[in-house]
Formats: structure tokens, sequence, C-alpha cells
């Protein structure tokens, strides 16, 4: 069922050609892209378009991920949030456990196929 207004998502990823590959495989799918490459300049785009996901990587220079989570929970309440770590199998397990605990719907390690992506944006948008 399409929707009057196409889901707009807010990538934030400062790996230049994967936000590129998240940015193609969701726009084919009919998905409004926005990116960003630190917490900081995705908290700007926020700030001034309608962004109904974020997908966020949690290790990047800047503002990182948990930090930003925190603050778009407190200034955007109603948006979505995907977090994304590939940040070993400890390390991991620990910093997406604390994402989810700092208010992201859906956590996805690093890599994921593109049908784990589609799903997740597909289940915070249903």
């Amino acid at each position: 069922m399409l929707n009057e207004k196409p889901t707009t998502v807010l990538i934030i990823e400062d790996d230049p050609s994967l936000r590129d590959s998240l940015r193609r495989t969701l726009r084919k799918t009919g998905y409004t892209i926005l990116q960003a490459a630190e917490g900081g300049e995705g908290l700007t785009l926020l700030g001034t378009h309608a962004i109904d996901v974020v997908l966020i990587d949690i290790f990047m220079p800047g503002k990182e991920g948990i930090e930003t989570i925190q603050a778009i929970r407190r200034t955007h309440p109603q948006v979505k949030i995907i977090a994304m770590s590939g940040g070993g199998e400890r390390m991991y397990i620990d910093v997406l456990r604390v994402a989810k605990a700092s208010g992201c719907h859906q956590t996805l390690d690093k890599p994921f196929s593109e049908e784990t992506l589609l799903n997740a944006i597909q289940a915070q948008v249903a």
C-alpha cells in the first residue's frame, strides 16, 4: 500500500561508500533520502526536514551515535531510530545494547543484507 507522502530516511554514517550504498538501496525502493556524515550534521537536518526514520552508525567522528540517539529522543521523540554497528563482536554487543537502552527502536550489525535493511525500515514505518 502506497503512502501519500514518501517515507523520509536520514542516513547518518561516516563511511562515504557505505552511506552511498545505503542511499542507493533505499532510494530505488522509493524512500526519500537525506544524508549526514556525523551526528551534529544529522541533528541539523532533523531540525529542518520532516524525517520518519534515522539510520545511524554508532562509531563516528564528531557527535557519535549514542550521543546523537539521546539527542534525537529528546528533540524528536516521534522519529524511529535504527542503530547499526560493526564494532567487533564483544564491543558490538555492548554498544548496540546501550543504543537500545538510549532509545533506538532496532539494531543492525554490519555487514547486513539489503533484505535485512529493507525489512528493518519497513518495520519502523508500518
